[in-house]
């Protein structure tokens, strides 16, 4: 007789009892009776009237909320939302640039381009290596702030997972994790923070990451080449606003100039998991 391979059903535990949890169901609530705190409710505007309007229904950036930003290498992820976050912090809102990837001479010589992106902020990761990434961004992130953009979250994924010996989904659970918290306003500056993080794509263009992720965000930017050369930005997902209208910009000029929105166009949007992806 030949046995059949596998472990086979798990035996069960003799004499134990397995108690079941009090749930205490206090936070159940009609949701005409939800209590949110008004700050959590503000729109941050960056004065580009148009974007402002592209971003949300209300126009601005939602206090709260995570934007995903992706799509092809050297487009313009970076450059877009900077100009962005600019615009919010010159209407006196505090914001701070995380950049896993670029250093001090690269940001020097990309802001002389774009001078607007001398009023942000920034942390270089590079600069904090002898330190766990782990500590580094919580702890910059505990001085609260109203915007975080983060270039990019692969970059800070793999230093936190390096670090600390993780395996990839439990980083990414870390800063999904990170991102609630401060989302919430748990903070020095009780700060209802929003974020805007760049993720990388896969050779074909497809988004990079696990559920944990996905769930995250509340909206889904993709920033695409045009065949004839142009570019555009397309909410694929927005919880704040419209999603199937693409906006073009071009920064061919020295200058970022914005389109008029196109028609709906419906698109679904690839996820992949980090895991399936050739490191």
């Amino acid at each position: 007789m030949i046995k059949k391979r596998g472990r086979g059903r798990p035996k069960k535990p003799q004499n134990v009892t397995f108690v079941p949890s009090i749930i205490d169901f206090k936070d159940i609530v009609k949701l005409n009776k939800l209590n949110i705190d008004p700050k959590m409710l503000e729109q941050m505007n960056s004065g580009l009237t148009n974007i402002d309007k592209f971003i949300s229904h209300e126009t601005g950036i939602p206090r709260s909320t995570n934007i995903m930003a992706c799509g092809d290498p050297g487009v313009g992820k970076t450059t877009i939302l900077l100009d962005v976050m600019s615009g919010v912090v010159n209407n006196g809102y505090k914001g701070l640039f995380i950049s896993g990837e670029m250093g001090k001479k690269q940001m020097h010589k990309y802001t002389k381009r774009f001078p607007q992106f001398g009023n942000i902020e920034t942390l270089f990761i590079s600069d904090y290596l002898e330190y766990n990434t782990k500590n580094v961004v919580e702890q910059v992130l505990d001085k609260g702030w109203d915007i975080v953009l983060i270039d990019s979250i692969a970059e800070i994924i793999d230093g936190a997972r390096d670090d600390n010996n993780w395996e990839r989904k439990f980083a990414e659970s870390w800063l999904v994790d990170v991102c609630n918290k401060h989302n919430k306003g748990e903070n020095k500056s009780n700060s209802y923070t929003a974020f805007l993080l760049i993720q990388q794509v896969t050779k074909s263009g497809v988004f990079v990451g696990g559920n944990k992720l996905k769930h995250l965000t509340d909206a889904m930017l993709e920033m695409r080449r045009e065949r004839n050369g142009g570019a555009y930005m397309e909410f694929t997902k927005n919880r704040n606003g419209e999603c199937g209208y693409k906006m073009g910009f071009d920064l061919n000029s020295g200058t970022i100039k914005y389109g008029a929105v196109s028609e709906r166009d419906e698109l679904t949007l690839e996820i992949t998991n980090q895991d399936e992806v050739e490191e």
